[in-house]
């Protein structure tokens, strides 16, 4: 049954994000054994809710500027969450949300374990936002779910920490480089040219008249 659960909660939540957003997304994960969190990561001091999972450390990296205007396309996000059991298996769901709008969900993750206070256990996200986000300043959403009740059991946003609020953003479709049109002359120049030298020959060839027939005069 909470197999049956889990299933239809990830499938509606796939459901809603197709139709609300246009991203493609790289997944990695740690494990027991693998390279721990970065030291340049930053420590949560505070989040929107937790129980006995919460977010430990938070690294957040944006880039894909092709026109040059601050704002990006791709966003890297890495996290490690703690828990007080000995492993619990959670899953994670990100959203975007600009200031009045409602979230829009771009990823769901899958399902991964927590062992205590590891740092080993970490998830990233690797985002290209391809299409349907403007281009605005978006606070980031993390929520932790459990992976068999399907319980919330943390969430942290832009309003708890600030490496998560107002995230200068837009999709590739709005960060094409801007095409640069030179207005060219050389057309109405050349106009002007052949007229000039057609008239420069209109001109010689009327002397031309006029010589010949002053002198079938003389």
């Amino acid at each position: 049954m909470k197999l049956l659960l889990r299933s239809l909660l990830l499938f509606s939540i796939f459901s809603v994000s197709a139709e609300q957003a246009v991203i493609t997304t790289q997944e990695q994960r740690g494990t027991e054994g693998t390279s721990q969190m970065e030291s340049a990561a930053t420590l949560v001091t505070a989040q929107s809710y937790s129980t006995d999972v919460w977010f430990q450390s938070l690294q957040l990296e944006l880039s894909g500027d092709n026109n040059n205007n601050g704002f990006y396309h791709q966003l890297y996000l890495k996290f490690d969450a703690n828990t007080n059991r000995s492993s619990q298996a959670v899953w994670a769901e990100f959203s975007l949300q600009r200031p009045g709008r409602p979230e829009q969900l771009f990823y769901i993750s899958s399902i991964f374990s927590l062992y205590r206070h590891s740092s080993s256990d970490w998830l990233a996200i690797d985002t290209t936002l391809e299409d349907s986000f403007v281009t605005g300043y978006y606070d980031l959403i993390i929520r932790l779910y459990d992976a068999n009740s399907g319980w919330l059991l943390a969430e942290i946003s832009g309003y708890d920490e600030l490496i998560l609020a107002d995230l200068p953003l837009e999709d590739y479709q709005r960060d094409r480089p801007a095409i640069v049109v030179v207005e060219s002359y050389g057309g109405s120049l050349g106009i002007f040219t052949v007229i000039g030298l057609a008239m420069l020959f209109w001109r010689r060839q009327s002397k031309g008249a006029i010589h010949i027939k002053n002198s079938r005069k003389a």
